[in-house]
């Protein structure tokens, strides 16, 4: 088909008609070729049957090679299949699409470039045959100019959006505003947070146009499983194309979500969730949609985080308030049970031949034990416990006390023990390590009423330099990363938060004392390192507990065992108590044991005695004393005036001994309130016995 006006004979154009009737179908053919923009004829085949000049230089080919060719020649191959169906459908029911609700096409040109174009199309009869012209247009200015008002428009809405999280601590709130401008901006049908921790997502309200609630939460399932533990991470925002069928899943309804584009929400350690943006159509997504949805993401994430550790430093704040309030009624009830213990032990020799008094002092010193433990686990938690750090095999350790554990905690339990080959010892407390884990063990027991697996597990863990101020305090270097974990009933986020505070328990009346936990947490901090807790209700808990790696490569001495058999002695010695019921306590267990004995209430009353008295052989002083000098301060000027003087401590506020053997360069006893007789005469042997500038275990205190 040409309808080009024919030339004569002459070769020239013919004339033009002479009235307005009769030059129609001329001025037609003349507009087709003139117009600006493009015009190609199609038949219903979807091969060209025109083009005129525009098209030529719009496509980079001639019009003669045009004709005959499929329509989709001009488009760019990945759209060709697409189009060939959308062709194929309006070819049923044709219609004139105006300009303005036209779509948005590429098309390629002949040395391969692609560009966009806008087009519009009109159907018309020629003969018993429906021909389609189709109005096609450049608009690569125009959508340059549409791409930067876009990026305009989400640069100011992400620092908007930043300038929102950095003010709000509301992070639903967040959620859901990064939601929102997923939706507007971007188009999306629908947009979500799915959290990764097992968090209901957040949904933007109205950014789940036409979907049901039905549809909508398979979607939600679908897309979690792309950040489940174990699943390939997102380092980079990743396209969905088909989303009714990723994850293994096949949606069984047509109006569910086609696509999406999915950005990872990063965390300091793993990814939190994802953002996400998708669509009930399938859509190509630009690279600047992807960098808009992952910064928005990237402050999500931030938010999040920022959450975490400020609820991490309040925790941490409150129980270190918990442990010095703890810690100092600890210590006057050490006070009080040393004046009970003490004078129930001088009684009880008194009364051995009255059968039922000799019973009531023995009961009345089993309660006092049962305090001094109760103190001992709040001295624990308030970090003021001696301690006495020794180098210990993790695997034999946790090997042998799954074994015990086994025998003790019944058939029902499964007890199992996992530790990574080639640990290094750690360093701590091995008794105080074997309480903590048995704590541990009876609480993941009580967990489990109807039975279930008890995991202890050792590994290698490593805290990097460099990383700034850490909310659970850990410095930089190697730790023991021991965890107990059980498949329990759990915890709530509410119990889990008050898990460690002294006395808090769940437990029926009668049936725990609320110190277990905070034994633990005490403990771990006090050893330099860290304890924390994970729990899912209906999943279980697991106890995480950081212990530093012994990197020393000689193993300390044994710990000092105990002597059932004591012995007193003849020397002097100067007790220093501002108690005096306490004084008194302890100056009548030195008689008994043979010592002359001289007392003291304060720092200054003991410097003039020990002027008074050079024979003096050892202060034994409390380490908290009234007056402003405590007890260390007192020994360095006692021992700066007499250098062979022998020292030794007691306290119920006891913190580990070693400073006050940096501080006063020789070897240092410490006794823990209350103490029986027995581990008193001991310790001031030990202490007499040794050489005044021995260099004792700091820690080799008898607290038993």
């Amino acid at each position: 088909m040409n309808l080009r006006p024919k030339p004569d004979a002459a070769g020239a154009p013919q004339a033009q008609p002479a009235s307005i009737g009769d030059a129609y179908p001329w001025l037609y053919e003349q507009i087709f070729y003139t117009a600006s923009d493009a015009l190609v004829v199609v038949d219903r085949d979807g091969l060209i049957r025109l083009a005129n000049q525009q098209s030529e230089r719009l496509f980079g080919r001639p019009g003669a090679e045009l004709a005959g060719r499929p329509i989709e020649e001009l488009i760019p191959h990945r759209f060709r299949e697409g189009h060939r169906r959308h062709r194929s459908l309006y070819a049923e029911q044709p219609e004139s699409r105006p300009m303005g609700m036209n779509l948005a096409l590429w098309a390629l040109h002949a040395d391969g470039r692609e560009f966009p174009v806008e087009i519009s199309l009109s159907p018309f009869r020629l003969g018993n045959a429906t021909l389609i012209c189709a109005n096609i247009r450049d608009v690569s200015d125009v959508a340059r100019a549409q791409d930067l008002l876009a990026r305009a428009r989400q640069s100011n809405a992400v620092a908007d959006f930043g300038r929102l999280a950095l003010a709000s601590k509301d992070i639903g709130l967040i959620q859901r505003e990064a939601c929102g401008l997923v939706a507007k901006l971007l188009g999306a049908d629908f947009a979500l947070v799915a959290q990764c921790t097992g968090a209901a997502p957040w949904l933007a309200p109205g950014a789940s146009r036409g979907l049901d609630a039905a549809s909508l939460a398979e979607t939600v399932a679908r897309v979690v499983d792309f950040c489940r533990p174990g699943a390939e991470p997102i380092v980079q925002p990743l396209v969905v194309d088909d989303l009714a069928r990723a994850g293994g899943h096949a949606s069984g309804s047509d109006v569910g979500p086609r696509s999406a584009l999915l950005a990872a929400i990063p965390g300091d350690e793993r990814t939190l969730g994802l953002l996400v943006a998708g669509m009930r159509r399938t859509r190509s997504f630009t690279r600047d949609d992807a960098n808009f949805l992952q910064a928005l993401a990237n402050t999500v994430g931030a938010a999040m985080q920022r959450a975490r550790t400020e609820e991490q430093l309040f925790q941490s704040q409150r129980l270190e308030a918990l442990g010095q309030l703890t810690g100092g009624v600890a210590h006057d009830f050490n006070n009080l049970l040393t004046v009970v213990s003490g004078n129930l032990q001088m009684l009880e020799e008194r009364v051995a031949s009255d059968a039922l008094s000799a019973n009531l002092v023995k009961a009345a010193l089993r309660a006092t034990g049962r305090g001094a433990d109760l103190t001992r686990k709040l001295l624990a938690f308030a970090r003021r416990q001696t301690l006495q750090p020794r180098s210990i095999d993790m695997r034999q350790m946790l090997t042998s006390l799954a074994d015990i554990l086994k025998r003790t905690l019944g058939p029902n339990i499964d007890v199992r023990a996992l530790v990574d080959d080639g640990l290094p010892p750690a360093k701590a407390d091995p008794g105080m390590l074997d309480t903590a884990l048995l704590n541990l063990a009876v609480n993941a027991r009580d967990a489990m009423p109807q039975g279930g697996t008890l995991t202890l597990a050792a590994t290698l863990a490593s805290v990097e330099a460099g990383t700034g101020a850490r909310a659970d305090g850990l410095a930089p270097g190697r730790y023991l990363l021991l965890s107990v974990g059980d498949t329990g009933t759990g915890m709530t986020p509410a119990v889990l938060a008050r898990a460690f505070e002294p006395f808090f328990t769940t437990k029926d009346s009668g049936k725990g004392s609320g110190l277990g936990l905070s034994l633990v947490y005490g403990f771990a901090k006090q050893s330099g390192g860290h304890v924390q807790a994970t729990s899912t209700p209906g999943l279980g808990t697991t106890i995480s507990l950081h212990l530093p790696v012994d990197e020393s490569e000689a193993l300390p001495a044994a710990p000092f065992g105990a002597d059932p058999a004591y012995r007193g002695g003849s020397e002097t010695i100067l007790v220093v108590e501002d108690d005096e019921e306490v004084r008194e306590v302890a100056t009548a267990f030195l008689r008994k044991l043979g010592y002359r004995v001289l007392e003291a209430a304060d720092a200054d009353d003991a410097l003039a005695q020990l002027g008074r008295e050079p024979a003096i052989d050892l202060l034994f002083s409390d380490v908290v004393l009234r007056g402003g000098t405590s007890g260390p301060v007192l020994a360095r000027e006692a021992l700066a005036r007499h250098p062979k003087l022998r020292v030794a401590f007691a306290s119920g506020y006891a913190r580990n001994t070693l400073p006050l053997r940096e501080e006063l360069g020789r070897k240092v006893e410490l006794l823990s309130k209350p103490y029986r007789i027995d581990q008193l005469a001991r310790t001031l042997r030990r202490t007499l016995d040794g050489s005044p500038e021995g260099d004792a275990d700091p820690a080799a205190s008898d607290d038993d």
